[in-house]
């Protein structure tokens, strides 16, 4: 099982959400949200990703961010193609012309947002190398290296592809929006059940602004009105009286908000001749009371909080969950149901690839290339000295060999077999020779007496030893007969010795002895007559 962490980089503060993938379904099994403290900006987003990552629960195998702030410019391009070898080739030139710097000082990816007749739809992100590199180098100081990093609006992409989502009922001419209302942007992601994001787009203005009018409306300081947005924040037209002069700056400051949106979804539907049927909120700025009715006046569209799908109710509390939405997209964004349409988009490209991709390994190939090549060159020099070296040995072996048969044989035999054969004297007078003599035998038979007790030699005395090549017989004398079978046993394993047979025990007349006879059947099986000799 593997578990990926959904990382939101957060202005306001960092969510996390941990998510547990597996072959038979996949579950949040965490979820947290650490405030970012006051100070410098990337110290402080630096503090509450430690203090986030510092959790046990918060430990994953892959980790997942998308860009923070306003780094990231969209853009969407239209090809008069749709081979994806043709848009790969021609994507960098279309991005270059619209952008007021070097491509070179730019990192960009692109998403496919809709083919049709014959043509490609693109939506194409862009940040500065400097800016990726200073995220990288911030996160790696953490012990993080994310293997993906998106554009926020196409974080929502795998949402799109689940339930409820995907699960929307529209007519042919109609989308979804989602609405990521943070604390300093607004990310907008319109797209098709089912289909996934086909414009996204990122614009200053949220929750900052709305503590900012709080705080000039009813003269607070900047911390006291974000505590009265979160608690008695309401916007709508039943509310007491109280709360109405609060309300009225909360509806101006959102007023640039919805010009935004507005102008967003003309556009979409200009380009995609599909209109926004409804708008889904999220983000921190989504738990506003009365913002799902107000939105539903000003923008003319039902508005209503985004639900997230199932596997997210047993990690996420219910009230977290607006807020948690892009870290869940992030943990999500290849659901295994839908893998085949998961996005494509990563920043992570080039020179920050992460060391995992084909893109890193396809950027190094060429010295891989250089590698393997250098590899085969030393493998085959190495494969002709060791050629060389062997041959040398054979021939020195073989002349060593020659030398041994010539005083034998008076000649060089170069079959190895055949060679053995005539030293033993296979096919000559020689092999008529015995290969053993009754010497031999008697010197094995006499070495294999055993020891008796204490280490001490058996008493035992011979009185008549007939020794020839086929037969032993033996007759003595010992001290008891567990003697006897000492001696039989161990002339039983020399190989030689056949069988081994006692005969009949007898006592002296005096009773201090015992009689024995051994009868011992020789045959010398033929590698052992060959090693005697």
């Amino acid at each position: 099982m593997a578990r990926i962490l959904g990382l939101d980089l957060g202005s306001y503060s960092v969510k996390g959400v941990v998510h547990e993938a597996a072959l038979r379904g996949s579950q949040v099994r965490a979820y947290s949200e650490v405030r970012r403290p006051e100070g410098d900006r990337a110290e402080s987003l630096k503090a509450a990703v430690r203090e986030l990552l510092a959790s046990s629960a918060m430990q994953a195998e892959q980790a997942l961010v998308s860009l923070p702030g306003q780094s990231v410019a969209t853009h969407q391009l239209q090809l008069p193609f749709t081979d994806p070898k043709r848009i790969e080739a021609t994507i960098g030139f279309e991005v270059e012309s619209q952008l007021p710097f070097d491509l070179a000082e730019a990192v960009f990816d692109y998403q496919v947002a809709s083919q049709r007749d014959k043509k490609s739809d693109l939506l194409v992100g862009v940040v500065r190398k400097e800016e990726l590199k200073q995220l990288l180098a911030l996160l790696a100081g953490l012990g993080l290296d994310p293997r993906v990093i998106t554009h926020p609006a196409i974080a929502y992409h795998g949402l799109y592809l689940q339930p409820p989502l995907s699960a929307e009922r529209l007519a042919e001419d109609e989308s979804l929006a989602v609405v990521d209302v943070g604390h300093e942007r607004t990310t907008v992601a319109v797209g098709r059940p089912g289909a996934g994001v086909e414009l996204g787009r990122t614009f200053p203005g949220g929750g900052l602004q709305l503590t900012r009018a709080l705080a000039a409306e009813l003269q607070l300081g900047l911390p006291e009105a974000a505590a009265f947005k979160e608690e008695r924040g309401a916007v709508g037209d039943s509310l007491p009286p109280e709360l109405e002069r609060a309300s009225g700056a909360l509806v101006r400051a959102l007023v640039p908000v919805v010009r935004e949106l507005r102008s967003t979804f003309k556009s979409y539907s200009a380009r995609t001749r599909r209109k926004v049927a409804a708008v889904y909120l999220c983000g921190g700025t989504a738990r506003l009371t009365g913002l799902e009715e107000r939105w539903t006046q000003d923008l003319g569209l039902p508005a209503r909080v985004l639900a997230l799908p199932q596997d997210a109710a047993p990690g996420i509390p219910e009230p977290s969950r607006p807020a948690a939405a892009q870290a869940y997209a992030l943990a999500s964004r290849a659901p295994a149901a839908a893998a085949a349409r998961a996005p494509r988009f990563n920043l992570r490209r080039g020179e920050f690839a992460f060391k995992g991709h084909f893109d890193y390994l396809r950027d190094r190939m060429g010295l891989l290339a250089s590698y393997a090549v250098t590899l085969l060159v030393l493998a085959v020099a190495a494969g002709v000295v060791r050629n060389s070296v062997l041959s040398r040995r054979e021939r020195q072996v073989d002349n060593a060999f020659c030398e041994v048969q010539k005083p034998v044989l008076h000649r060089c035999e170069k079959d190895y077999q055949v060679a053995i054969s005539l030293l033993k004297g296979q096919g000559s007078p020689a092999e008529a020779l015995p290969r053993y003599s009754a010497v031999d035998l008697l010197a094995e038979l006499t070495a294999r007496l055993p020891k008796g007790e204490g280490g001490k030699p058996l008493p035992v005395t011979f009185d008549q030893m007939l020794v020839d090549l086929e037969r032993i017989s033996l007759r003595g004398q010992t001290e008891t007969t567990k003697d006897v079978d000492l001696l039989t046993n161990a002339l039983k394993g020399y190989r030689c010795f056949r069988d081994v047979k006692q005969g009949k025990l007898e006592k002296t007349k005096d009773g201090s002895k015992v009689l024995f006879r051994l009868e011992i059947q020789v045959e010398c099986p033929a590698e052992q007559a060959a090693g005697q000799g």
